[in-house]
């Protein structure tokens, strides 16, 4: 008999034996069966071996937790229309605990504004002039951003490195690991607040991403896209910019929500409330502003170099053709055709500057880079 296609919605799975940012997939139920797809993954989950809970600064971020033998996983639910079309479909064996996490929502929901405006008039009183701050996340991340020292915020990023340390498969030297050494020292020498460092690990996605206080991560596959160390040099130029302006912290503290504001503000930076920081950093993007600001700072940064700004543009541009996306934190916002138009004017505008090629003998990295043996 012919059957009708299963309503799927989108989801995000975490696990042990997954990359750091997450395995994007879609899932659907099948009778007392959870049935979850995406990039070679695959699980089926018992309806009863669910679990639901709900999380983020606002407490809308909705996840599937259940055990595996290879260790806990979690499925966080992609957008409102993944999340409306779960609770139309949950089965009736777990709609009670659905109804009663729908509860425990409300009931947090409120205890966190009472929690606030509690917080607003005992401790934060100077807030008051920014009016009702308490349901302004972004500024309120910022704030508690500002609240961390440079030294506080370079033990957080050590933390944050050290929990995704065993899930990152490192490549501690050859060609390809000096070439990415080499770009970094060439675009943070004139960093006033950190100390970067950069690692390679071996992992096909096309990306590279950077932690609160200057540890920088490029991917392989990064690498064997590039057609030349100035392109990834555009690529690395962008995350150094989300450091040096502090959107990596922000967005941090915006994720692990009211705990972190009130740590920040006590000057608490060892609590609970950082230990799964990692889990987090793997699956933040960044706003439209925080990438447009990003992308003008990193052409600020290029041209302090002296590393040529409009390989990065070529870099996109051979992506689109081949019909694949820029690096996953490149992505988000604004769309990829948006950013090579903002990107190419801004180059236009401030006209060209002194620069010099890499002196990176890229066929060589190429080569080294392609032999890496990556699961």
């Amino acid at each position: 008999m012919w059957r009708l296609p299963k309503p799927k919605f989108k989801v995000l799975m975490f696990g042990p034996d997954m990359p750091p940012a997450g395995v994007p997939g879609v899932a659907h139920f099948e009778p007392g069966v959870l049935v979850l797809e995406g990039r070679g993954y695959w699980h089926t989950v018992h309806s009863n071996r669910i679990s639901l809970k709900t999380g983020g600064f606002d407490g809308r971020q909705w996840m599937i937790a259940w055990d595996s033998p290879a260790g806990s996983m979690t499925a966080m639910l992609q957008g409102d229309d993944a999340v409306d079309a779960f609770i139309q479909l949950v089965p009736p064996e777990i709609m009670d605990q659905l109804q009663r996490v729908r509860g425990m929502h409300r009931r947090r929901e409120a205890r966190f504004r009472l929690g606030m405006g509690l917080l607003v008039a005992l401790v934060l009183l100077p807030f008051l002039t920014l009016g009702l701050f308490w349901i302004n996340s972004d500024r309120l991340s910022r704030w508690a951003a500002d609240q961390i020292s440079l030294e506080q915020e370079k033990s957080l990023g050590n933390l944050a490195f050290e929990q995704m340390r065993a899930s990152l498969k490192l490549r501690e030297a050859g060609p390809a690991h000096d070439a990415v050494e080499l770009i970094g020292v060439r675009l943070t020498a004139g960093s006033a607040n950190y100390r970067y460092r950069f690692y390679l690990a071996e992992d096909p996605q096309v990306n590279a991403f950077a932690l609160p206080g200057g540890q920088v991560v490029v991917y392989s596959g990064l690498l064997r896209d590039a057609e030349s160390a100035e392109e990834v040099a555009g690529v690395l130029a962008h995350e150094i910019s989300h450091v040096e302006l502090r959107h990596t912290l922000r967005n941090l503290i915006h994720s692990l929500g009211w705990r972190a504001v009130l740590g920040a503000a006590l000057g608490d930076l060892s609590g609970g409330v950082w230990a799964d920081m990692a889990h987090e950093l793997g699956r933040l993007s960044y706003g439209r502003d925080m990438e447009r600001e990003a992308d003008m700072a990193s052409l600020q940064l290029l041209r302090r170099s002296g590393v040529p700004a409009t390989d990065i543009l070529r870099f996109f541009e051979r992506m689109a053709r081949k019909g694949t996306s820029p690096p996953a934190l490149l992505s988000t916002h604004p769309s990829g055709l948006e950013r090579m138009t903002l990107l190419r004017e801004a180059i236009a505008r401030a006209g060209p500057y002194p620069s010099q090629s890499l002196d990176i003998d890229w066929g060589r990295v190429n080569r080294d880079s392609s032999s890496f043996t990556v699961k």
